[in-house]
């Protein structure tokens, strides 16, 4: 498997608190790779970082071989694409317009109608609400529509950010369902997640993070049967 994503040594700072400390990690291409802590070890700073919203005050990122554009959308363009923290849909246009939005930058606008049905396959939820505007839906359909979004846009690698996040169990089930469907198809996966359990089921990698460092990687079967690991850096 070739490299998708490299982080070397980066470093990020809020003022004068130094939120990275030295994160290094990679992702190949087709794994799903789980970067799991406690809240404030450095989580989503990190996405921020390789997302080219925060800049980066030491260090590298690489995507497909090349460091990163300090422009997100070119991010975006090249591949790289966030399903952000709290879903963050657009509330007032339709279910369709916020995938189409998501299909925004795509070049090969011939194909956008085909892989809108293939995301009504994966949620035919959001088919059903295809003309209902978006702060009309319920939280997990949000979730859904975030993901579906993200997939509009054709990434080779998808971030998110807590996607588990104010749900349900029931949803959350789906949600990690998802995960593992569109992965099957071959898409790489970063996942921050507060529910350890639930990424490492299904990680083919992971990450720990404590105060901005990577503390401890592997397997996430390595991970999830390190009862001692998982009890120390996430509480659980």
């Amino acid at each position: 498997m070739s490299e998708l994503l490299k982080v070397t040594d980066v470093t990020a700072a809020y003022g004068g608190i130094h939120a990275l400390q030295g994160v290094s990690l990679k992702v190949d291409e087709g794994e799903i790779v789980a970067v799991l802590g406690a809240n404030g070890a450095g989580k989503s700073t990190l996405l921020k970082c390789i997302s080219a919203i925060m800049k980066v005050t030491g260090g590298t990122i690489e995507f497909m071989g090349e460091p990163i554009s300090n422009k997100p959308y070119e991010l975006v363009e090249k591949g790289l694409v966030q399903v952000p923290e709290g879903r963050q849909i657009f509330a007032k246009l339709t279910v369709e317009e916020n995938l189409r939005v998501g299909a925004g930058l795509r070049k090969d606008k011939e194909n956008v109608p085909k892989d809108m049905e293939r995301v009504y396959g994966i949620f035919p939820r959001l088919k059903e609400r295809e003309k209902q505007y978006g702060g009309l839906l319920s939280g997990g359909e949000q979730q859904m529509l975030a993901i579906a979004r993200g997939i509009m846009a054709k990434p080779k690698l998808m971030m998110f950010d807590e996607p588990s996040l104010g749900l349900a169990p029931v949803v959350v089930s789906q949600v990690f369902e998802v995960i593992k469907e569109i992965n099957a198809e071959g898409m790489a996966i970063m996942l921050i997640e507060q529910n350890a359990q639930k990424a490492l089921e299904i990680a083919h990698h992971a990450y720990i993070m404590q105060t901005g460092k990577v503390v401890a990687s592997g397997t996430g079967e390595e991970l999830l049967k390190d009862e001692t690991m998982v009890s120390a850096y996430l509480g659980e």
